[in-house]
């Protein structure tokens, strides 16, 4: 399993722990050495940088690779700006992504609430989160207890931010957007920011585009929309705002628990494959799968035409062949083996070959298609689709309703234009 990276925020200059009279360099590496204990990477800044480096725009690209932050409160630290950055950004992105990215304060010997409270950090809030209090008498080497027990669901359930590659992949695209702008964007959305500090709100502001939005139904009222509506006009190439558009209205329209099961049911098996969604349309299940990528890039996709004068499933068949390969071949005649073994390198690659049907499936249909093509991940969407017999390897996969999904697909016209 994959270690989840918490960066630790501290002030632990030699100079200041001197004046003070405290040991915040040994507090922090203990903090350090029981991430490692309990299977996270800690982050820590003296590590990270550079001669020569920008310190906020490093600390942008490392906390959005990080699922948590640990913020060591000492006496100095509540009038550091560098600890008011870092925790107001922590902040941000458990705002963003609706309080699983963990925030974890921590208050050293000689600090007491009230202090906090007439602090700058004050204004953060920071009250609202389980504090830990570190008592003087067990000393700078041996952290709570308490801490491990906040840091360990964590690491059993590590992938606390979501998506960090679509996330870069927006905030790249609004970059040129004025501070200004981004800063109103931002507050649209209900997310936490540095005002006119547009190498961080832009960050902020695609975690926010990205979270999930349902609406009450067609026509609802949506911040994303609105933030959209303010967005698009700004980004000068017509090509950045499709692609803002194309991943920020699946992102925030699809349910995250659909896009979860299609990924569980690819890893689960790489054969005979199929998932029912209850929709009216196939551009619904193609969202669908947008989402379930989390990549700039989705899984390839196809939607297939029946041909005239041929069986249905055949034709199905017919179209799906000449598909493989006129975007993936250059030969038309290929074994079984030779086509299993290519496409379990498509799908290491760049996910699986994902056909999208809008027809109400039977059983021999489906049989007949994963006997052609049984690498292949097929995603019936049809209005009737949770009528039909259940199967257990089938997945069914959580439904808009009627109004949502009309809305859906509405929004991503109408940004489309």
């Amino acid at each position: 399993m994959a270690r989840p990276r918490i960066f630790i925020s501290h002030s632990s200059s030699a100079s200041k722990c001197a004046g003070h009279g405290c040991e915040c360099a040994t507090y922090r590496d203990a903090v350090a050495a029981q991430l490692e204990e309990l299977g996270c990477d800690p982050v820590v800044d003296q590590a990270l940088l550079q001669a020569g480096d920008q310190w906020h725009p490093k600390l942008i690209r490392e906390l959005f690779r990080c699922q948590g932050t640990v913020l060591l409160l000492s006496p100095h630290a509540l009038d550091s700006d560098y600890v008011m950055e870092e925790a107001l950004l922590s902040m941000a992105l458990w705002e963003v992504t609706r309080e699983r990215f963990l925030v974890l304060p921590v208050m050293l010997p000689g600090v007491r609430r009230s202090d906090l409270k007439e602090s700058q950090l004050a204004r953060l809030g920071l009250g609202r989160f389980d504090m830990v209090d570190w008592p003087r008498v067990a000393g700078a080497s041996a952290p709570p207890a308490k801490m491990g027990e906040r840091l360990r669901p964590l690491v059993e359930q590590h992938g606390s931010l979501p998506y960090p590659k679509v996330t870069e992949y927006v905030a790249h695209r609004i970059e040129e957007v004025p501070a200004a702008a981004l800063s109103d964007i931002a507050r649209e959305l209900g997310v936490a920011h540095i005002a006119y500090a547009s190498d961080h709100t832009n960050y902020v502001v695609s975690a926010g585009l990205l979270s999930e939005r349902p609406v009450d139904g067609f026509g609802a009222a949506c911040a994303m929309r609105k933030a959209l509506k303010g967005l698009l006009p700004l980004l000068r190439h017509k090509e950045h705002r499709q692609e803002v558009v194309d991943v920020v209205v699946p992102f925030a329209r699809v349910p995250g628990a659909a896009a979860k099961e299609l990924r569980r049911l690819c890893g689960a098996s790489s054969e005979g494959r199929i998932a029912l969604l209850t929709a009216h349309r196939t551009t619904t299940a193609e969202m669908y799968v947008r989402r379930a990528s989390e990549s700039p890039d989705p899984w390839p996709l196809h939607t297939p035409v029946p041909r005239p004068g041929l069986d249905f499933v055949d034709g199905v068949i017919a179209d799906i062949r000449e598909f493989l390969v006129e975007r993936f071949f250059v030969f038309d005649t290929l074994t079984d083996d030779e086509l299993g073994r290519w496409l379990a390198r498509q799908e290491e690659e760049s996910g699986p070959v994902t056909i999208v049907l809008g027809v109400q499936p039977d059983a021999e249909m489906m049989r007949r298609l994963l006997v052609a093509f049984p690498k292949l991940l097929f995603l019936f969407a049809h209005a009737q689709a949770h009528m039909g017999p259940s199967v257990p390897e089938h997945s069914r996969l959580q439904a808009l309703t009627e109004g949502q999904e009309k809305d859906m697909i509405s929004t991503y016209r109408e940004f489309s234009q």
